[in-house]
């Protein structure tokens, strides 16, 4: 099974979870030292995965090379993320949505079943176009799922 068949759910914990140790170790990642494949080796092999995914999974070789796929992308935007922010001397500051992407998400909102979860001061351009398309599709790129948390269903009272 490839990551992006996993359904959303599994796929933000796992992205959560990828996350916290990238962050870990980013610096034997910006080095060079960390590759991909023995991150996600140790990933894998440690037992705190297995809250998220079953042990047949985990020893599913395509599972693994797409998961090894998924840390390389996380990884190249995690790099471009931090030479942005070197660039301008960490003074980088995400792009702001335009008006037209402000409306275009309130109105897909006001005419869905989801709320947003945060404010939408909060959201950057790329959030609220990513937003919108998992709005319309129901559908979130690789690497992006921590938009899952941004918005959802409010509960049904009978």
């Amino acid at each position: 099974m490839q990551m992006a068949n996993l359904d959303l759910e599994t796929r933000s914990k796992i992205y959560s979870h990828t996350k916290k140790v990238l962050r870990k170790y980013q610096k034997g990642i910006i080095t060079g030292k960390l590759t991909a494949d023995k991150f996600a080796e140790n990933i894998l092999s440690n037992e705190s995965i297995n809250d998220i995914l079953d042990e047949n999974l985990l020893s599913d070789e395509t599972f693994k090379l797409s998961y090894i796929d998924y840390i390389d992308k996380l990884i190249s935007m995690q790099n471009a993320n931090l030479s942005k922010g070197k660039k301008h001397k960490n003074k980088s500051i995400p792009e702001k949505p335009s008006i037209s992407q402000k409306l275009k998400l309130k109105n897909l909102l006001s005419s869905s079943e989801y709320t947003l979860s945060i404010p939408i001061e909060y959201l950057n351009a790329c959030d609220v176009d990513n937003l919108i398309k998992f709005i319309s599709t129901g559908i979130i790129d690789l690497g992006n799922e921590r938009i899952y948390n941004y918005v959802h269903k409010p509960e049904k009272v009978n």
